[in-house]
């Protein structure tokens, strides 16, 4: 997985430009009916623990393939519109965390830590040839009682994980980010980018 810094490179050498794996990630609803091999998986979370973390021993990624377990949380997280045949959740030990930020590190820094430690495993996703959907729309006991977490470590994110298909559906249009310059309210360079 080494190569220069904006480049990355799969088992199979082929290097993939950083860049480029940024210009084509997005967020895929329609996976391809086959499983996501352990090792891909076990790559993804490898990718999340790179990311920035404020304390050790607060982050926590729960991996799960079971089928079953996939069909329950069809049912149970309202929020998981997908095939998917795996999904990697971001949890945070909160009594972890508030032991050693404080009541602020718990409310802010955990979340933080949690997009970037996402950021990392969808870039990833690309460099292996997979997709991702980001899903954050769940009842906290509904995700615990899922994933049989105790009361103080909470689930953050879920990301859903698998093959694209060959033709998948066209991205969303219309999302857009407003660049200021200084301050809010005055334009900085390309205005923002869709």
């Amino acid at each position: 997985m080494s190569g220069s810094t904006s480049e990355l490179t799969t088992d199979v050498g082929r290097p993939v430009d950083l860049v480029e794996a940024m210009r084509r990630r997005r967020m895929y609803r329609e996976f391809e009916d086959r499983p996501v091999p352990r090792e891909l998986l076990e790559q993804m979370v490898w990718a999340a623990t790179r990311a920035q973390q404020a304390r050790s021993g607060v982050r926590h990624i729960v991996v799960v393939d079971d089928p079953a377990l996939m069909a329950t949380a069809r049912q149970v997280l309202p929020g998981f519109l997908n095939n998917a045949p795996a999904m990697l959740v971001h949890c945070t030990d909160t009594a972890r965390a508030r032991e050693v930020m404080g009541r602020r590190g718990v409310e802010s820094a955990t979340w933080i830590d949690a997009g970037a430690a996402c950021a990392h495993l969808a870039l990833m996703a690309q460099t292996l040839g997979l997709g991702t959907c980001t899903i954050t729309s769940w009842a906290q006991p509904a995700a615990q009682a899922l994933l049989g977490l105790p009361d103080h470590v909470r689930a953050d994110v879920t990301i859903a994980v698998g093959y694209v298909p060959l033709t998948p559906s066209p991205p969303a249009k219309g999302f857009r980010t407003s660049w200021h310059d200084n301050g809010f309210g005055t334009p900085f360079g390309a205005g923002g980018r869709g």
